[in-house]
């Protein structure tokens, strides 16, 4: 279960289905289930269309959840939330993981960090990094870092001209990366074998 922006919800004409976060995940195992909206963040929201920030959309019961237990939890995002200062993100952040963590007690949990789309090693997205981070390891939780994912993957070429948002063909190519950090991490899902005698 993912709660994420558009990097997770796709959009720009590319299904759910096929963003790099589920794709991924599919990868890794998984079926995803993704809840989030684009342009919101722990603390950004978007008012025209309806949609709050993470924070608000788990208060106020925005999201579907799931009601029972679920593998695991993805908390992706933060690029969204780059005007607001380092504290607030961090309360956010923290205020959203314990929420998730008290209706998910079993599972696992995983943040990762919003993708650094110019590779530039001064961006605010490093930062916001840093304190989701923090956020992950004071939350048990496994904290994955994909600020340098876009750059060492060439993925530049993917991106629609708005320089944020990757085509299908990027996603496709980006969701890979992911699975093998899930992987890496310990988060890949686990297969129970049955055998009959």
């Amino acid at each position: 279960m993912v709660i994420g922006d558009s990097q997770a919800n796709a959009g720009n004409a590319v299904p759910t289905s096929e963003s790099w976060v589920s794709q991924g995940l599919a990868q890794a195992g998984y079926v995803p289930r993704i809840e989030g909206y684009g342009g919101t963040g722990f603390l950004k929201s978007r008012p025209k269309d309806g949609h709050p920030s993470y924070l608000e959309s788990l208060k106020t019961g925005a999201y579907d959840l799931p009601a029972g237990n679920v593998g695991l939890v993805v908390v992706q995002g933060g690029g969204n939330d780059l005007k607001y200062p380092d504290g607030k993100i961090k309360a956010a952040a923290s205020q959203t993981m314990e929420i998730l963590k008290s209706k998910y007690p079993d599972a696992r949990f995983a943040v990762v960090s919003p993708l650094n789309q110019s590779g530039n090693p001064a961006s605010r997205r490093i930062e916001v990094a840093k304190v989701l981070a923090g956020v992950a390891a004071a939350q048990d939780a496994v904290f994955i870092d994909a600020t340098g994912w876009a750059a060492e993957n060439d993925l530049a070429q993917y991106l629609y001209p708005d320089g944020l948002h990757l085509n299908p063909e990027g996603h496709k190519l980006l969701a890979p990366v992911f699975a093998k950090a899930l992987a890496d991490a310990g988060l890949a899902a686990v297969v129970a074998a049955v055998r009959s005698n």
